[in-house]
């Protein structure tokens, strides 16, 4: 192989085609999303147990001094009945009107986690699209232009037939946050934001826009009250009923409420006011109550596509901006956090969370899809705030996570490792589950007769110019499509050695740039059927769904587990 300096001037379309070391361990460029299956009884794993015990151990120490303040804190496997994590902690103090222990079926207040339940109700809703202005279903929107004293311009006045539902639902409509008369009573009389949805229409247009819609995001409390609207006036329904029929009571959410219960069931730190107030028009943002034991079932409820079809869930699972900051995106209402650094693989994973905050309640639920996870924290107390409750998230996310990902890489290494074969075409396939990255490295693929890897490059230059001689690595990817017992999954390439894809990286101005496995897939292609395309097929359930053998679908070759 030549030196990496002649590789990269000589061929400069290689830089194209490497990624960066730094981006996945050793190199390895996947695709978005799962990299193995997750596994499906995580908490009969040493490895998970172990990590559980450690988490409540570390946990116990954060929260063991707090003397007002209540947490509850679970972890829910989407393929098991019992939580994986299920801690509660009750401290000293506590206003009697409340629950004098905390446990998982504890009410807190959850301030914007409310907005999930308004985006989902606008899903849900027959006849409202996410990309129709709303002016379609608000109609009296653009009045409130004529409430500026001066000159209505851009500056002045929001174009409200440009503001859309998704953009008011990802935060993107460029509108006000919040609708406070007084600053000076915000936030410590918490009336403040109580006000009806008429100081709304009277007031509201004097407020001017902060962004164009689509430039950048904003957090806005008052979008959320104008999609409740939209909700009330196609449904017919109050927003409260609607949540209620459509979403709460299919998912059996029986203590989770739009206006404050009964007392005895509430996590009420002394002399708390927030637990009683009502936020006024801001209710659909942020004024929802619930508990640990139904934030579990409605983000399983989720993930599992109870509320929404499967391909409706993935497109609102995905983000509609960035922000200034690299390791957060946002959705609808989603905050998509993305980080490199709590596996082992070290490869990008995506968590959709949303927190909430009002007076002294703190929330956080996020849901982890590549592992089939859902995390709740609920907090309330005077030592508490939405810092504290990340942290605890935090410290959730990279204690466990670590220990799910070895689970699932046992069961992968059950269900798929080994080697396959036909005799007749001399094929084989041969398939591992190691330390060194993410999915099923391919260490044997030989059709026919001819190995595979060593040719890949042939393959490569029917969509580009000749490329060098390269160090190749394989690995395989499930694509999340099944029909009954198969299931497909790619093979993603990986050109060149760490070193010289760090180097050829090192010329680029933005990080990562050269993981390009979405430009690069299904390219290879012989009468219709890609190259990089396997399926494997299951045993039933009752032999553990392990493979038992592969079809090379552009090879035409059907190879038996051995």
């Amino acid at each position: 192989m030549r030196p990496t300096r002649h590789l990269l001037k000589a061929y400069p379309l290689l830089a194209v085609l490497l990624h960066d070391v730094f981006a996945t361990k050793n190199s390895h460029c996947p695709p978005l999303g799962a990299v193995l299956p997750a596994p499906t009884s995580p908490s009969s794993h040493p490895a998970v147990q172990s990590a559980v015990s450690t988490l409540k151990e570390t946990i116990g120490t954060l929260i063991e001094g707090l003397n007002g303040t209540a947490v509850s804190i679970g972890v829910k496997s989407l393929h098991e009945i019992t939580p994986l994590v299920d801690i509660h902690y009750t401290p000293p103090v506590l206003d009697p009107r409340g629950a004098s222990q905390i446990d998982a079926s504890t009410v807190y207040r959850i301030g914007s986690v409310s907005k999930v339940f308004a985006v989902l109700a606008l899903l849900k809703t027959s006849g409202i699209y996410m990309q129709d202005p709303v002016t379609k279903y608000l109609p009296r929107l653009r009045e409130l232009n004529q409430q500026q004293n001066g000159a209505i311009n851009q500056i002045t006045a929001v174009d409200w037939d440009d503001v859309t539902l998704q953009a008011l639902a990802s935060h993107m409509g460029g509108i006000g946050s919040d609708l406070v008369t007084d600053l000076t009573s915000f936030p410590s009389d918490w009336t403040a934001l109580g006000l009806p949805k008429a100081h709304f229409w009277d007031n509201f247009g004097k407020r001017n826009p902060v962004f164009a819609p689509y430039t950048s995001p904003l957090y806005s409390n008052t979008a959320f009250f104008l999609l409740s609207l939209v909700v009330e006036s196609v449904s017919g329904s109050p927003y409260s009923d609607f949540v209620q029929e459509h979403i709460l009571d299919p998912v059996g959410m029986s203590r989770t409420f739009y206006t404050k219960p009964d007392d005895k069931l509430g996590a009420i730190s002394l002399d708390d006011t927030v637990w009683n107030s009502s936020l006024g028009i801001e209710d659909p943002a942020g004024g929802f109550y619930t508990n640990t034991e139904d934030l579990l079932s409605f983000g399983e409820a989720i993930l599992t596509n109870k509320l929404l079809s499967s391909v409706q869930t993935r497109r609102w699972l995905k983000p509609v901006t960035f922000t200034s900051s690299s390791g957060m995106f946002i959705g609808a209402p989603w905050e998509i956090l993305r980080a490199d650094n709590v596996t082992s693989d070290q490869r990008l994973v995506e968590f959709y969370s949303k927190g909430g905050n009002v007076g002294a309640y703190h929330a956080m639920l996020v849901l982890v899809p590549d592992y089939d996870l859902v995390i709740s924290v609920l907090m309330t107390g005077p030592e508490t705030s939405g810092g504290v409750v990340q942290l605890l998230t935090s410290q959730t996310v990279t204690g466990l996570l670590p220990a799910i990902e070895t689970a699932g890489k046992d069961a992968a290494r059950a269900a798929f490792a080994g080697t396959y074969g036909d005799e007749e075409t001399n094929s084989t396939l041969t398939l591992e589950v190691d330390d060194e990255g993410p999915g099923l490295n391919i260490t044997q693929w030989v059709v026919r007769g001819t190995d595979v890897p060593s040719h890949w490059l042939n393959y490569l230059s029917a969509i580009s110019r000749s490329l060098p001689e390269v160090r190749i690595a394989m690995r395989l990817y499930p694509s999340g499509l099944t029909a009954g017992s198969k299931t497909s999954w790619r093979v993603a390439v990986d050109l060149g050695t760490p070193e010289e894809i760090a180097q050829a990286d090192a010329q680029r101005f933005w990080p990562q740039g050269s993981c390009v496995a979405w430009g690069l897939m299904d390219r290879a292609v012989y009468e219709f059927a890609a190259l990089d395309e396997m399926v494997f097929g299951l045993a039933d359930a009752e032999s553990g769904g392990a493979a038992t053998g592969i079809e090379l679908v552009g090879f035409r070759a059907m190879l038996q587990r051995i």
